[in-house]
């Protein structure tokens, strides 16, 4: 059993080490330690990295109770084990401004955290619910000064009963011991990370954002050693956005988007009705030009530049009012895009004709014996084998009536 020496100083960056197994795993190396100031990655908090000698550690992950060092070269012996301090600082700060952040969430709005996550695209928190920005602000400021009060942060292990009879924020999960964190006389949660001792520490938490992600209300924020930028890149998309905008002041910024939201809905609407004109009228086109071959209505183009969405819709809109077989290929810079689509019943086999001609010439295609699409380079030579196929079709149709 390795000994979690980061459980009970998150400020100790370093130690001496023993290896006791290290053994070849996805293309690196698995190493295990006696003792360790590695957090591994866990409870939505991201691993250390560091050295253990001069081999860079990678990754740290527990698995069924054991610490593994994940490294690109092996380990042996004693070895002085260091951990990247900035890193570690950082989700320190990052780790407890959450606690803080979420539990005044809860008092304030009755709103509980479903979960928190430090990612390389920044921490954040997920909500059961929208806040407004009013409660987002509350929140924030509740929060700093919380920080501002530099309240101890103590953590200690209980048994599962202890921690039961305990107002616990949030659930807890079933362990021998409970790892509890407490924000002395604020909150008392059940976590496993790495934490400042005091909530001065964090110095400031601001929220950088929001989104609605799969159902639940995620809150980006930055904290610590992080806020001077975050309030930086804040300030430079605020003035850019008015920029955008039109406006002078931030407070103009919201009825100037409604605005902004409400003619780009406008304009939305007045493109999908001349996108139905044109179906329609491309639609009448295919059908008045295309010629008659056995009992089916033939048309093959190559067009310049053609959205290959349009042209299916096109294809199917034919094919649906009579027997017929629509050939259509579509010029896209240096790449030619087939859609070929023919009416339900006996007929030839389009996903054989397209997937043929496609990998010819290295290109890429298939479908069903009615629909198929693909793409293959635009040369003198594909231009031509193509038309050939698209004539050789046409013939196929005619001699399915003799």
């Amino acid at each position: 059993m390795t000994e979690r020496l980061f459980e009970h100083d998150s400020y100790l960056c370093a130690c001496d080490a023993r290896v006791l197994s290290c053994d070849p795993a996805d293309g690196g190396w698995r190493a295990v330690l006696d003792r360790t100031v590695f957090f591994p990655r866990g409870g939505g908090q991201p691993c250390d990295l560091g050295t253990i000698g001069d081999v860079a550690v990678r990754d740290v992950f527990e698995e069924n109770g054991i610490i593994f060092h994940i490294t690109d070269m092996p380990v042996a012996g004693e070895a002085a084990c260091r951990i990247d301090v900035p890193r570690r600082l950082r989700h320190m700060q990052y780790h407890t401004a959450q606690h803080i952040l979420s539990a005044h969430i809860k008092q304030l709005f009755d709103v509980d955290t479903v979960i928190a996550r430090i990612e390389d695209a920044g921490p954040h928190i997920e909500l059961g619910r929208i806040l407004t920005p009013d409660e987002l602000f509350a929140a924030q400021e509740a929060a700093n000064e919380t920080a501002a009060r530099n309240l101890p942060v103590v953590c200690r292990y209980v048994t599962p009963e202890q921690a039961g009879a305990l107002p616990v924020r949030g659930k807890i999960a079933p362990h021998e011991r409970v790892r509890l964190v407490e924000v002395d006389g604020f909150d008392l949660n059940a976590c496993g990370g790495t934490h400042c001792r005091a909530t001065g520490e964090i110095n400031e938490t601001v929220i950088t954002g929001t989104k609605e992600v799969r159902g639940v209300f995620r809150i980006y924020y930055a904290a610590g050693v992080d806020v001077p930028s975050a309030r930086c890149a804040q300030h430079a998309a605020l003035l850019a956005a008015q920029r955008v905008l039109d406006v002078t002041a931030p407070q103009d910024m919201p009825p100037a988007l409604d605005e902004h939201l409400a003619h780009e809905a406008s304009l939305a609407t007045q493109v999908r009705a001349l996108r139905e004109r044109l179906l329609t009228a491309d639609t009448a086109r295919v059908l008045a030009c295309a010629t008659q071959r056995g009992d089916t209505l033939y048309f093959a183009e190559v067009v310049g530049d053609g959205d290959v969405k349009h042209l299916k819709a096109v294809a199917d809109a034919v094919c649906a009012q009579t027997r017929a077989c629509v050939l259509f290929a579509a010029r896209q810079e240096d790449q030619l895009s087939l859609v070929f689509a023919r009416t339900k019943g006996r007929g030839v086999d389009l996903g054989t004709i397209a997937r043929d001609l496609t990998s010819r010439f290295g290109g890429r295609g298939g479908g069903s014996p009615i629909l198929a699409q693909g793409m293959l380079s635009a040369t003198d030579e594909t231009l031509s084998v193509l038309r050939s196929t698209m004539d050789q079709i046409g013939m196929q149709l005619d001699h399915e009536i003799q």
